[in-house]
C-alpha cells in the first residue's frame, strides 16, 4: 500500500504537486486548469472508505460469548425506507420534487441521515483539516483519489451507460434499485454556503457494498509518491490505471498542523460559515492545552 507520513503542511503540499506532476490530468496535453484529484480526511485510521448506510457494527453477546456483526442501519431498515422516512419529516421545510430522490438523498446527507453518499473535497487543505479535527488520541488519514482514472477505471468495468447522466443513475438506482456496481464520484447541488467553502463531492455506493480500499486494494490501483521532483511522469498503464494514495497523519501532529491550517485561512469558521463556526474557531483558538504548550516552549 502506498502511502506517506506527514508533520508539516509544507510536506503534505510538497508531496500532492509531486504526485500531481507525475500522474498528469492528460498524458498529451496536460491541462494546467485541471483539477484531477480529489481528497477525503479521516480523522480515525480506523475508519474506512464507506457511507453510513453501508456501515456495520460488531457487538459482544454476553450469553453467546461471540462476536456479533451486524449493521449500524439497513438491521432496522431500507435504504429507500431510511430515506422516504426523512422526506416525510422533512417536507414542510425542504420544497423538492418527490420524485427527485437524488436531491432528497444529498439534503439528507448533508443533515447527517446515513445514506449511501460519501464526502469528498477538492481542496486537499479541507481534508487535511478533517483529518487533524478530532480524536487527537488517534491517527488520522487523507486519501487522495485521481478522479479522472477512477472515472475511466469505471467505464472499462462496465459502470457507464451512455444514455443517462451521472444523477440520473444515481436517481434511478436510489427510487428502482436499477443497478450499477462501483461507487461513482461527481459534484453536487451545493445545499448550502457550507457546501460550496468545502468543496464538496460526493462518492454514491451502487450494489459493491466493500469499502474503497477495498475494491482497489490491488497495487496496480496505487499511486506512487515520486522520490524527487525532476520532471518526469508516469507513463502507458501506469498512468491510467492508478488512482488512489494515502496519507498517514500521527496523532501527535495534528494540533501543530491545525496551527498551520489556520495561519493560510482552513479553519471552523471558514469551512462552517456562520455563527456556530465562529464560536467554535474562538473556543478552539483560545483552548489551552498543556501538551501543546510543553511541545512548543
Amino acid at each position: 500500500m502506498k502511502q506517506k507520513e506527514i508533520s508539516l503542511l509544507s510536506e503534505f503540499l510538497e508531496a500532492i504537486e509531486r504526485i500531481n506532476s507525475f500522474y498528469l490530468a492528460n498524458f498529451i496535453m496536460n491541462n494546467p486548469a485541471a483539477k484531477p484529484f480529489v481528497f477525503r480526511g479521516i480523522c480515525d485510521s480506523e475508519y474506512k472508505l464507506e457511507p453510513g448506510i453501508n456501515r456495520k457494527q460488531k457487538d459482544r453477546d454476553g450469553a453467546l460469548k461471540l462476536e456479533i456483526e451486524n449493521d449500524m442501519y439497513l438491521s432496522w431498515g431500507t435504504e429507500r425506507g431510511i430515506l422516504k422516512s426523512f422526506m416525510q419529516e422533512a417536507s414542510g421545510s425542504l420544497s423538492l420534487p418527490k420524485d427527485d430522490y437524488l436531491q432528497w438523498a444529498e439534503y439528507a446527507q448533508h443533515y447527517g441521515v446515513p445514506t449511501r453518499f460519501l464526502d469528498w473535497t477538492s481542496n486537499p487543505l479541507v481534508a487535511l483539516y478533517f483529518a487533524c479535527r478530532d480524536s487527537s488520541k488517534k491517527e488520522g488519514i487523507v486519501w487522495m483519489l485521481h478522479r479522472i482514472n477512477y472515472e475511466a477505471l469505471l467505464r472499462n468495468n462496465g459502470n457507464n451507460k451512455p444514455e443517462q447522466t451521472v444523477k440520473q443513475i444515481i436517481n434511478e438506482s436510489i427510487k428502482n434499485a436499477a443497478d450499477f456496481k462501483y461507487p461513482i464520484i461527481y459534484a453536487p447541488y451545493f445545499v448550502d454556503s457550507r457546501m460550496s467553502s468545502q468543496s464538496s463531492f460526493f462518492m454514491a455506493w451502487g450494489s459493491e457494498k466493500k469499502a474503497l480500499e477495498d475494491i482497489l486494494s490491488e497495487e496496480k490501483y496505487w499511486m506512487d509518491l515520486p522520490e524527487r521532483d525532476d520532471g518526469s511522469c508516469s507513463y502507458a498503464e501506469e498512468q491510467k490505471s492508478n488512482v488512489l494514495f494515502k496519507f498517514i497523519v500521527y496523532a501527535s501532529e495534528k494540533k501543530t498542523l491545525l496551527r498551520e491550517l489556520d495561519l493560510v485561512g482552513i479553519n471552523e469558521r471558514s469551512l462552517f460559515p456562520g455563527l456556530d463556526g465562529i464560536g467554535r474557531y474562538v473556543e478552539k483558538k483560545y483552548h489551552f492545552d498543556y501538551d501543546e504548550a510543553i511541545d512548543n516552549f
